[in-house]
Parts: structure tokens; sequence; C-alpha cells
């Protein structure tokens, strides 16, 4: 077995335990630990870095966009390849998930006040309000 498929294993594993409605207390620590320990798998391989699809998939997010602009604020760390495309560094990737795991066990999944403004400032166009504004003859 690759260390790619123990990894995933693992993480199918965790993941299975978390969906499980019958756990009232979830033990943050432990958790923690047993993502770290995915973590260190992954590491022993060379780095490797994914395109904004996987990472995506892998943060659980509904847009390419988010990932792009995480790029740019430097919360993951990204190289742009010649045909353009952004990859950014898996283990970036994962530590950010275990951090949205832990927030989201406490219930903390609101972005910040600078996650929220760069995603405003790297919308294309105008909001529908500005719109309305700047042609009021419409």
């Amino acid at each position: 077995m690759t260390v790619l498929d123990e990894a995933t294993k693992a993480l199918s594993e965790l993941e299975a335990e978390l969906l499980q409605p019958t756990q009232e207390h979830l033990d943050s620590t432990a958790l923690a630990e047993r993502i770290r320990a995915v973590r260190r798998l992954l590491s022993k391989q060379e780095t490797r870095w994914v395109g904004t699809t996987a990472a995506k998939r892998l943060l659980a997010l509904g847009s390419e966009n988010t990932v792009k602009v995480w790029a740019r604020m430097g919360l993951l760390r990204s190289r742009r390849l010649p045909n353009g495309r952004i990859q950014v560094l898996l283990d970036d990737v994962l530590r950010r998930r275990e951090e949205t795991e832990g927030l989201s066990a406490i219930g903390g999944e609101d972005l910040t006040r600078e996650e929220l403004q760069a995603l405003r400032e790297d919308r294309p166009g105008r909001n529908p309000w500005e719109r309305e504004k700047a042609n009021p003859a419409q």
C-alpha cells in the first residue's frame, strides 16, 4: 500500500467517524492528532502541489475562486504554471483543512473581515445595488 493510499484510508475513516450522528462529544485533541498523523504520512513524500479543483474538494469549498483568493492572501502557498494555472501546496491545504475542522467542531465557520474583503475585491464587475446607482435611467 502506498503512502497516499494509507493517508486516503485514514482520512476516510476520520470522515466516517465525524459523520456519525450518535457522537455527542467530539474529542478535538484526539482528532487533531489523527489528522497530524495523516499529514506526517503525506509529508514523507516530496513537496506536492495540487490544482485549485483538488484543493477546493479537500477543503470542502464551493468555489475554486476561494482557493485562489486564499493563495493570493498568503493563506496557501502557491505557484503559477506556465499555462497560467495556479497550484497550491498540499501541506498548506491539509493544514487549513485541519484548522477548519477544528473550528467547525466549536462552531467557528464564519469568514474573517480580511477574507470577506478579499473575496469582495476579487469579485468581477459591480454588485447589483451598485449598478442601479450607476445607471439610474434603467
